[in-house]
């Protein structure tokens, strides 16, 4: 039904159009130390039989004691054999690396996993990390928020989004910081994943107690503490040209300052049982991952864990993710992901195939091709803007789904989930198979979106289904959409309550196809 047109409420407005200044700072490239540590003169072979761990840790040592450099690998195979314990009992590890290092390999550099380099599954434990490249002194635990180990917590003043300054409650305290050291800001210390604010101190007022601070901080805290974490951050690491294959091939944690350029992390799923087969990035600031691949070896995919807990400002761009699911946010904030391909394959266990989450995070110009996401819990979506506890929705918002082409094929779920408030979807093109939704609106807070000038090609399955609480709609623009589909309804709003409350605006959406093209229930 061309041109149809439902005022609920007042238009919204447009958020402002995609700059070159949308790409979140990222305080990068990285620059180590000019000096060169070849892991062959520590007497690395590189010929895939012989075990090389013990070596290629003697080099990456090394130039840590000289206070950082390029570790650099020929361009041949080297066998990573054993395994080390971290600090969990769980986790293990084949090579660690500290602050300052780039590890750069030439072409053809492989590092493989072998099966010495896997530790067995420990008695009594839920799962087995083994990680063959762990960035970060103690990679295995998030230690900002731990009092036993970051030295204890400071009491501030209630802290604003956007400023560049904190106040201890207690001015007195400001004779324990000093001009560039690290800390960590929080609401609570209370829980497993918790919001933070990590920064760095740029000045120290003793009169008033304020300290500066390096980077805006994201989000307001009533209530906050803090820790100085400047003795447990990794700063200035990366990686470059490289395939490094394993269970776990990359954790990176607690780290400000890291870039992984044109390499391939390659997940061996062959090893099965309870072992976790993954990426995990956790308390990134300043990252950039370009012209990756990420994707699985051996009989399954794995899901792949990006950047969660309180990662901010980084760049994803011209990956290529292939696996169960991708995932990126949790308490994140200010990350681009832009011209990257995703091509997720079917999980019976995965609710979302790629969830973003976080604040100010953009999704743009990406090709995304999704297998039958089956979730089975009604909220499924081969892609979400938001899929978590409850407790973070007030931290998710101003998600931007741009300029995307999506093929998707998710009988019984759903293409696009937008559940978070704030959300603009525009100018995206879907081509969508089976019995799957094209978008399905609805979430915890009332939301404002922004969903227009969208081109769903659909099957039979229902084109836009939007269902508002109690409150309405909070003023959502659903405009310049071309629906077309045999389902049974192109664009279908329910509104709990009183009908229209809240308010959506419906404008010059062309609906084709469907036996009911717009309802307003």
């Amino acid at each position: 039904m061309a041109g149809m047109a439902i005022a609920l409420a007042g238009f919204g407005g447009a958020p402002e159009p995609l700059t070159a200044a949308t790409v979140p700072a990222t305080d990068l490239p990285i620059v180590v130390p000019a000096r060169h540590f070849e892991v062959t003169n520590y007497g690395a072979i590189c010929d895939g039989i012989t075990d090389d761990t013990t070596a290629v840790q003697m080099a990456i040592n090394a130039a840590e004691s000289a206070g950082g450099g390029v570790v650099e690998f020929p361009g041949r195979t080297c066998l990573l054999n054993s395994n080390h314990p971290s600090r969990h009992p769980w986790f293990f590890y084949n090579l660690i690396i500290g602050s300052n290092i780039k590890l750069l390999g030439r072409p053809g550099t492989k590092l493989v996993q072998g099966p010495g380099g896997r530790h067995e599954l420990v008695q009594g434990a839920r799962e087995l990390r083994n990680t063959v490249l762990a960035f970060g002194p103690d990679y295995a635990e998030i230690r900002f928020q731990h009092a036993p180990v970051n030295g204890g917590f400071y009491d501030l003043r209630s802290t604003l989004a956007n400023n560049v300054a904190i106040a201890l409650a207690k001015p007195a305290q400001t004779v324990n910081f000093r001009i560039g050291d690290y800390v960590a800001i929080y609401q609570t210390n209370q829980g497993d994943v918790i919001p933070t604010e990590v920064s760095q101190i740029t000045s120290v007022a003793d009169a008033t107690g304020m300290l500066g601070l390096k980077y805006p901080l994201a989000r307001s805290f009533s209530n906050p503490i803090m820790a100085k974490v400047t003795s447990l951050v990794t700063t200035n690491v990366g990686i470059e040209n490289m395939m490094v294959q394993g269970i776990e091939p990359l954790a990176v944690t607690e780290t400000i300052g890291f870039q992984a350029l044109n390499c391939q992390f390659l997940i061996d799923t062959s090893v099965g049982g309870s072992n976790v087969t993954c990426l995990n990035l956790n308390t990134l600031r300043n990252f950039q991952f370009i012209g990756n691949t990420f994707k699985s070896v051996g009989p399954t995919y794995a899901g792949l864990e990006l950047t969660q807990r309180n990662s901010q400002n980084g760049l994803f761009s011209g990956n290529t993710f292939i696996g169960s699911s991708v995932g990126f946010g949790e308490y994140a904030a200010h990350m681009m992901l832009m011209n990257n391909h995703f091509n997720i394959h079917a999980n019976p266990f995965v609710v979302a195939g790629i969830f973003i989450g976080g604040l100010d995070v953009t999704f743009t110009n990406n090709d995304v091709q999704g297998g039958n996401i089956t979730g089975g819990s009604g909220w499924g979506a081969m892609l979400a803007d938001f899929i978590g506890p409850a407790e973070y929705a007030p931290y998710v918002g101003r998600i931007r789904i741009v300029n995307n082409v999506f093929e998707c094929q998710a009988d019984g779920d759903t293409c696009l989930g937008i559940f978070g408030a704030d959300t603009c979807v525009m100018d995206n093109r879907l081509r969508i198979t089976g019995s799957a939704r094209g978008m399905h609106v609805e979430g915890p807070l009332v939301q404002s979106n922004y969903i227009v000038g969208n081109h769903l090609q659909m099957g039979s399955g229902d084109g836009l289904v939007v269902v508002t609480g109690a409150a309405g709609g909070g003023g959502s623009v659903i405009a310049r959409n071309a629906i077309s589909g045999s389902g049974t309804f192109g664009i279908n709003v329910v509104t709990h309550g009183a009908p229209g409350a809240g308010g959506i605006t419906l404008s010059n959406n062309t609906v084709t196809g469907f036996k009911v093209p717009v309802t307003v229930r």
